[in-house]
């Protein structure tokens, strides 16, 4: 959550919020979301690129059965089998219109009767579970971009990260420009196929139905403060309920309780083409759409939701699009957010760490999607009647207010 300045606290209603991503394995408890009342003396914070481009597929009919990466029973001197195999999953993600990723395939087997060295994948035990994807990246722009081969993932409930085994796919396989002596140097105008792969326990692989599989940003000019477009975020279902878990996830919009698995969400409201457009001196601030969720916290984030009592809990989460026609830069992630309830019962900041994480600057001429959440107490929500959104004033990297101060209001649509 962003550093807000503002003269006086008032708890007009109990409106409690944000939690945390599990950076450095350190679980952060929710707290209160801070809160204003109206008063004379106080006024009421992945860019989101596009991460799914195509829907989730079923195992494919025309499997013959075939192991998708014969290397690991070399690695790991064991017994093979398979257990599931989608070949046409598609899923795939924009880093920007002309460098797509896809996956194009993905298996698990079940590995069995090892060596003795081996067994170290899986926590020193004699069986497990090998999951491999195949994957094409296709660089269709002008410029060469780079991939340091960063991946991750992450149990249903949020609390495994599933190791990266690299090693289980022959070199020969592995993402890469041949042509190319950098090895995260990938060719502009060429395509790439390659294969990676992830070990799991036996614990692990039971509990498992829809994992969530993040690959890293790309970067230009070999250096990685130059991302190009947000993180690619797959679901991979392992059975038919992890299908129609990733087919529930993938309409919903991609906040970090979704990509991260922080909670799961039921929408039981939405408006998304909702499209109304306002101005503050030449930036255009459009509000795309707004979801409304039941929310769950999964089990590896239940605790920093602790403070919200038995009552349940909702979000708002909203989709904005920002495109800066002005000739003054502003900051991504210093833009003010906040929602005013009831008009006069409340004001509601965003919850940062429930959203993507926005750096960098909004350029002249630059447009970009930002998604914004508002967690609230399922016996609370249900008490409001009207919400406001309210966008600005933007600032520059210093957090100084820029045109005038101004802001921008957008009424929400609620259920009736």
């Amino acid at each position: 959550m962003k550093l807000k300045k503002f003269a006086m606290f008032i708890l007009a209603v109990l409106l409690l919020g944000a939690c945390g991503s599990k950076a450095d394995d350190k679980k952060e408890e929710a707290k209160p979301a801070a809160t204003e009342e109206k008063t004379d003396k106080t006024e009421a914070v992945e860019t989101n690129a596009e991460q799914r481009d195509g829907e989730e597929g079923s195992a494919e009919k025309e499997d013959d059965g075939s192991v998708l990466n014969p290397y690991i029973a070399e690695d790991l001197g064991a017994d093979v089998e398979v257990i599931f195999t989608n070949k046409n999953p598609g899923l795939k993600h924009k880093f920007s219109d002309d460098v797509i990723i896809e996956i194009d395939e993905y298996q698990i087997v079940h590995v069995s009767n090892m060596n003795e060295s081996s067994k170290t994948n899986f926590d020193d035990e004699g069986e497990g579970y090998v999951l491999t994807y195949k994957m094409t990246l296709d660089n269709k722009s002008k410029e060469d971009v780079y991939y340091a081969g960063g991946v991750s993932l992450l149990s249903d409930d949020g609390a495994d990260y599933i190791i990266p085994r690299r090693h289980l796919v022959d070199r020969d396989q592995w993402l890469k420009d041949d042509d190319s002596e950098d090895v995260s140097q990938f060719s502009k105008g060429k395509s790439f196929t390659g294969m990676n792969a992830h070990s799991m326990t036996k614990a692990q692989f039971d509990k498992l139905s829809s994992p969530t599989l993040k690959i890293d940003a790309l970067f230009l000019n070999n250096d990685t403060s130059k991302r190009l477009g947000e993180d690619a975020v797959f679901k991979l279902p392992f059975n038919d309920k992890g299908a129609e878990k990733a087919a529930a996830s993938g309409e919903q919009y991609q906040d970090k309780m979704v990509t991260d698995n922080i909670a799961d969400k039921e929408i039981f409201f939405e408006k998304t083409e909702i499209n109304e457009t306002k101005e503050i001196d030449g930036v255009k601030i459009t509000l795309d759409g707004v979801q409304y969720a039941n929310v769950t916290p999964t089990d590896g984030h239940a605790e920093r939701f602790s403070n919200f009592g038995d009552s349940g809990l909702v979000a708002i989460t909203l989709k904005t699009t920002i495109e800066n026609g002005s000739d003054t830069p502003f900051d991504k992630y210093l833009i003010d957010r906040k929602l005013t309830i009831d008009e006069n019962r409340g004001t509601m900041f965003n919850q940062g760490m429930l959203e993507p994480n926005y750096s960098g600057t909004f350029n002249p001429e630059d447009k970009d999607e930002l998604l914004t959440v508002f967690l609230f107490r399922k016996d609370e929500f249900d008490i409001f009647k009207k919400f406001e959104l309210q966008v600005g004033p933007l600032k520059d990297e210093n957090a100084k207010a820029l045109f005038k101060e101004k802001t921008v209001t957008f009424e929400l649509p609620v259920k009736k």
